[in-house]
C-alpha cells in the first residue's frame, strides 16, 4: 500500500466522522418525536374527528365539515359552550383579580401570618380539583353540611348557581394569578414610587398610576392561566354532575366518548371548539403584551422587602379568612363527611364514625386496589417524566438544535390543553385497528395511562428544572467534552449532580399530583383495572359520599407522606454525594 492510499484510508473515517450529527441534535431529534407521540398525534387526531367523524374507527367515516355548524342547532352543544365561556371568563376576572390583590398585599406589607397566604396558594395548586369541587358541593348540597350542621339551607341555592359556580372557581383556581404577580413583585425598583411621593401623589394614585400599570404583564398572565385551567377543568363538573346540572365542554366530551354509540363527532367538535378558545386566548395574551415595553428594572432594583403594616391586625385577619373559606370549607366538609354516618345528621356524637375509614382498610377494598393501582402508575409517571423534562431542559439551554422552538411550542401545548382532550385523543390514536395486527394497540391497558401521565406533566417538569439548568455554565460540560465524555457521561456525572435539587422537586411534584389524575383515568382505565379517582368518583356518585371522602383523605396522606419521606432522604443523599464530591 502506497503512503497516498493510506492517507485516503484515513480521510474517509474522518469525513464520516464530520458528517456525524452531534450528540445534541441526535437527542433532540429523538425527544422531538417522543413529543409528536405523546402530544402531537393524539391532538391532531382529536381535531380530525370534527370533519372526520370517526376516521381510522369505523368503515363509514367520511369528510364532513359540517359539523362544525351543528353548534346553531344543537342545545348541549350550544349549553356546554356558553357554561364554559361562562364559567372560565367568570373566573378569569374574579379569580385573577382575588390572586392580583392577595399578591400585592403580601408583597407591600409585613404583617404576622403573611406566610399563609402562600401555603394556601401552593396547597390549592395541588390539590385535585374534583377532590375540592366535591368539598364545596358536599357543604353547599340542599342536604349538605351547611344545612345540616350549620343552619344555613341558602346556601344551595347561593353556590349551586352560575353566580355560586364561578366565586368557587375562582377560589380554587386564584393561585395561579398569585404566583404569576409574586414572581413579578420578587425585585423592586423604589425611584418611581420615591418620585410620585415627592410630586405629592397619595399612595392610592402610585398603586393606581405607578404599580398596576408596571404590573400589567403579570396580572395578565395570571388571568390568562385562570382561564385556560378553568374552561379546560374536568373536575367541577364530574363532581357537579350528580347534584347540579351545568354541562360544560369538558364533561360533554367526556360524555360522548363514554356513552354508546360513541359520538365520535361530538367529541370531535367540542374539542375543535375547546381548543379553539384556549388558542385564541393565548394568540390575545401575547399580543397585548407586545404592544408595549413593560421593563422597568434599574441596577438600582434590589429584593423586595415589605414594611411593616400599619394595621396589622386587618390584614392577618383578611389572610386568616382567606385561608378558612379557599380551603377551610371543602376540605373541613370532606373530613366532616368522612368521619359522619350521613350528611343529614350533622355535628352530634351518634353521628361520629370511623366505618369509612374502616371499610377501606378492610380485607378485599377496592378503594385500597385502585389506590395501589394509582400508586404505581404515579411512581412510574413521575421517573420518566423526571428524565424527559430534564432531557428537554438540556436541549433548551446548552444545544443548538434547530428544532429547539419546536420542542418548546409542544410543551407549552400540552400545558394549555386540558387532559380530557388529550386523553381522548389517545384513544382515537391507540384504538386504530392496524395498530393491534402490528402488535401495538395499546388501548385498554395500563400503559396508556403512564404515556397520557408523562404527557400532562412534562411541562410541569421542564419548567422546575430550566431555571436550575439556566445556571450552569455551558464551559462545564464543553470541557468535558473536549477530554473526550460522552453526552450521556456529562449528563450523568456533571448536570444532573449540579441540578439534583430541581430534579427532586420535578420528581416529588409530579407524583402528588399524578395520583389523582382524574381526566386520563377516568377514560383510559382499562375496565377491570381499579384506580383511585375512578373509585372515588364512583363511589361520588353512587351517594357513598363517607366512602368516598374517606378514600381520598386516606390517600391524600399517604401521598403527602410518601411525598414527604423522598423529599427528606433524597436531600440526604444529594448532601452525602456533595460531600464525596468536595473529598475527592
Amino acid at each position: 500500500m502506497t503512503i497516498t492510499e493510506a492517507r485516503r484510508g484515513e480521510e474517509l473515517p474522518r469525513a464520516a466522522r464530520a458528517r456525524r450529527l452531534p450528540a445534541g441534535d441526535v437527542l433532540g431529534w429523538v425527544l422531538l418525536g417522543i413529543l409528536l407521540v405523546l402530544v402531537g398525534l393524539p391532538l391532531v387526531f382529536v381535531l380530525l374527528q370534527s370533519v372526520f367523524p370517526g376516521i381510522g374507527l369505523t368503515r363509514e367515516w367520511g369528510f364532513q365539515p359540517e359539523l362544525l355548524a351543528e353548534i346553531v342547532n344543537r342545545p348541549l352543544w350550544q349549553r356546554s359552550l356558553t357554561n364554559s365561556l361562562l364559567l372560565a371568563s367568570g373566573a378569569m376576572l374574579l379569580g385573577g383579580g382575588l390572586g392580583f390583590g392577595l399578591a400585592l398585599l403580601r408583597h407591600t406589607v409585613r404583617f404576622p401570618g403573611a406566610r399563609l397566604l402562600d401555603v394556601a396558594a401552593w396547597v390549592l395548586l395541588v390539590s385535585p380539583s374534583f377532590i375540592l369541587a366535591q368539598g364545596w358541593v358536599m357543604f353547599a348540597s340542599p342536604s349538605g353540611v351547611a344545612a345540616h350542621s350549620l343552619g344555613m339551607p341558602w346556601v344551595a341555592d347561593l353556590v349551586l348557581s352560575p353566580g355560586g359556580l364561578i366565586v368557587v372557581m375562582s377560589l380554587t383556581q386564584y393561585p395561579l394569578a398569585y404566583l404569576a404577580v409574586s414572581a413579578a413583585l420578587h425585585w423592586d425598583d423604589p425611584n418611581y414610587r420615591h418620585a410620585a411621593a415627592l410630586s405629592g401623589a397619595s399612595g392610592w394614585t402610585i398603586l393606581r398610576t405607578i404599580r398596576m400599570p408596571l404590573l400589567a404583564p403579570a396580572a395578565l398572565s395570571g388571568a390568562v392561566l385562570v382561564f385556560v385551567d378553568v374552561i379546560g377543568d374536568f373536575g367541577l363538573p364530574a363532581a357537579l354532575s350528580a347534584s347540579y346540572n351545568f354541562p360544560t365542554l369538558p364533561y360533554s366530551i367526556y360524555a360522548s366518548v363514554r356513552q354508546s354509540p360513541v359520538r365520535f363527532e361530538l367529541g370531535g367538535v367540542l374539542s375543535f371548539y375547546l381548543v379553539l378558545i384556549l388558542a385564541a386566548a393565548i394568540i390575545a395574551y401575547m399580543r397585548i403584551l407586545r404592544r408595549s415595553r413593560f421593563d422597568f428594572l434599574t441596577g438600582q432594583a434590589t429584593a423586595s422587602t415589605p414594611p411593616a403594616a400599619r394595621r396589622p391586625r386587618v390584614w392577618t385577619g383578611v389572610t386568616v379568612l382567606v385561608f378558612l373559606v379557599t380551603l377551610g370549607i371543602p376540605l373541613s366538609s370532606s373530613l366532616q363527611v368522612s368521619l359522619s354516618r350521613s350528611i343529614s345528621g350533622g355535628l352530634t356524637p351518634d353521628n361520629f364514625t370511623l366505618e369509612h375509614y374502616a371499610a377501606i382498610l378492610g380485607a378485599g377494598s377496592r378503594m385500597i386496589e385502585g389506590a395501589g393501582n394509582s400508586l404505581g402508575i404515579a411512581v412510574v409517571v413521575a421517573i420518566g417524566t423526571t428524565i424527559l423534562g430534564f432531557l428537554i431542559g438540556v436541549v433548551l439551554t446548552f444545544t443548538s438544535f434547530r428544532g429547539r422552538v419546536v420542542i418548546d411550542v409542544a410543551g407549552t401545548i400540552a400545558l394549555a390543553i386540558p387532559g380530557i382532550v388529550l386523553a381522548v385523543g389517545y384513544i382515537f390514536v391507540w384504538n386504530q385497528p392496524f395498530l393491534s395486527k402490528i402488535g401495538l394497540g395499546l388501548y385498554g391497558q395500563p400503559v396508556l395511562l403512564v404515556l397520557a401521565g408523562i404527557a400532562t406533566a412534562v411541562p410541569v417538569a421542564v419548567r422546575l428544572q430550566l431555571g436550575a439548568l439556566a445556571q450552569i455554565p455551558a464551559n462545564f460540560l464543553q470541557a468535558a467534552a473536549l477530554s473526550g465524555a460522552s453526552l450521556l457521561t456529562r449528563l450523568r456525572t456533571i448536570l444532573a449532580p449540579l441540578v439534583a435539587p430541581a430534579l427532586l422537586s420535578a420528581l416529588v411534584a409530579i407524583f402528588a399530583s399524578s395520583v389523582f389524575d382524574l381526566a386520563a383515568t377516568t377514560m383510559l382505565a382499562p375496565p377491570n383495572f381499579v384506580t383511585l379517582p375512578v373509585e372515588i368518583l364512583l363511589e361520588y356518585d353512587r351517594g357513598k359520599y363517607g366512602y368516598s371522602t374517606a378514600g381520598a383523605i386516606f390517600t391524600a396522606g399517604v401521598v403527602i407522606a410518601l411525598a414527604a419521606i423522598s423529599t427528606a432522604v433524597g436531600r440526604r443523599l444529594i448532601r452525602r454525594t456533595h460531600t464525596r464530591t468536595e473529598n475527592t
